[in-house]
């Protein structure tokens, strides 16, 4: 079984790993991007799902994480132009 200390440093780099993952979905082509946040998402829900987290709030973190990489992105974009 897993650790706190550990589920807290998974999810730690998760997040460290945001700016990276906007970047790489900003330079994806506009008509594809939905897909691919929406497997960012799935990525996200899985990885705490994993962890052993609960559906309720698994979503909510999930919701949370997605609305900040959606303003990284546009960030990424607006740079890009």
């Amino acid at each position: 079984m897993m650790s706190n200390l550990e589920k807290e440093e998974i999810l730690e780099a998760t997040i460290a790993g945001m700016p990276r993952v906007a970047e790489a979905i900003a330079a994806v082509p506009i008509e594809h991007r939905a897909r691919a946040l929406d497997a960012a998402e799935q990525s996200y829900l899985q990885t705490l799902q994993d962890l052993g987290y609960a559906e309720a709030a698994t979503r909510k973190w999930v919701s949370a994480v997605m609305f900040q990489l959606l303003e990284k992105m546009e960030e990424e974009l607006s740079v890009a132009t």
